[in-house]
């Protein structure tokens, strides 16, 4: 071996200008430029797919609303929008929904939230006068400008491959608030239907499971609910599954779940709410670490071993409140907490250790 590294042969250079080549061949793209006059029209026929119920809500505040017009038209350059393509031709916006929103919303067309339709400007950063205006009052010249803007336009075909789809998303986090790895996940694994998503919705809305999680607004909005429950469907019967870092095997989970006709959405659904409905009757201090904080290592453990479990502690809730507090001080757990707790490793003897403490007393 060199100073430098491994020596590489021709052959091993052979097969890394393939392995790019094959790569670049499978991402199926491609790019537009487009009005805003044009995006609105689209999206008025119907034929530009905005759908918050599976991506983030759209949630810029009024003086960042402000300052995308300002740049609009002040004509300073502005990132591109990514549409997924699908076999009719229509397109779903997965990145720029804040920016295409914004302008939406401004010309009174946004459809799922219309109470945010034509909003008033606040002082802008470079043109002070802003302040006041909206869409009624604004001089044409500046709403014409404002349509006639070109927006750069990336389609991405759905029938590229699954895995670097996604690899290709988590990477297009250029401004703005980033999309959390459940975002991505929504916006891409919807397969031939939208009911691995609307599985992952319906239980994240149960009241029960808001109260007991109790997490921020943001969070929320970042789809942090729907998180927890593809942690609990995909570790519930098949932890033992994971070989690679938490994140990426979830990711993997959905993906097939997604492609799966046969998926028993109806197993996990009655198993999850049985389960926080049982565990509801300790409140939301159920999930709190020792720093007060929810855990989500708690929540995999204490979940997952009383949904093994579920018909008997059902019947002897007191026991299980013996069990909740005996996991938190459980030294042998408490070592698979923290710091890097996502790792195969760490996820395999937590839950392995939870189910073992949740086990039916002999």
């Amino acid at each position: 071996m060199s100073a430098n590294g491994p020596n590489k042969t021709d052959e091993d250079k052979n097969l890394l200008s393939d392995e790019i080549e094959n790569t670049k061949n499978s991402l199926q793209t491609e790019r537009l430029d487009m009005s805003f006059g044009e995006i609105m029209n689209i999206y008025e026929d119907g034929e530009l797919i905005i759908n918050p119920e599976f991506q983030r809500l759209f949630r810029w505040s009024v003086e960042q609303q402000t300052r995308f017009i300002e740049s609009l038209v002040l004509g300073i350059p502005i990132p591109p929008i990514f549409v997924a393509e699908d076999d009719n031709g229509k397109w779903e916006l997965v990145d720029g929904l804040q920016r295409v929103s914004t302008v939406l919303s401004f010309f009174g067309l946004l459809k799922h939230a219309p109470e945010k339709n034509k909003w008033i400007m606040t002082e802008g950063d470079l043109v002070k006068n802003l302040e006041g205006y909206n869409f009624d009052t604004c001089p044409f010249k500046l709403i014409i400008n404002i349509k006639r803007t070109v927006c750069r336009v990336e389609i991405i075909k759905w029938n590229s491959s699954m895995d670097l789809r996604y690899e290709l998303f988590n990477r297009l986090n250029t401004g703005g608030t980033p999309l959390t790895e459940q975002e991505i996940r929504n916006c891409i694994f919807r397969g031939t239907s939208k009911r691995f998503n609307e599985y992952l919705s319906e239980l994240s809305k149960m009241p029960d499971f808001i109260e007991l999680v109790s997490i921020t607004k943001v969070k929320v909005e970042q789809m942090y609910l729907e998180e927890l429950v593809l942690r609990f469907t995909s570790l519930v019967f098949n932890w033992d599954d994971v070989n690679e870092s938490l994140s990426n095997y979830m990711t993997k989970f959905m993906e097939t779940a997604v492609e799966n006709p046969k998926f028993d959405y109806e197993k996990f659904k009655n198993l999850f709410v049985r389960t926080i409905h049982l565990l509801s009757v300790f409140g939301k201090e159920v999930f709190l670490a020792s720093n007060s904080g929810f855990s989500t290592s708690l929540f995999e453990g204490i979940t997952i071993g009383v949904a093994n479990n579920i018909d008997y502690y059902e019947k002897n809730i007191d026991i299980l409140g013996d069990k909740i507090s005996e996991i938190k001080i459980d030294s042998e757990f408490g070592k698979y907490m923290g710091s890097a707790a996502s790792s195969k490793n760490r996820v395999k003897k937590r839950i392995q250790r939870a189910i073992k403490v949740f086990e039916i007393p002999a």
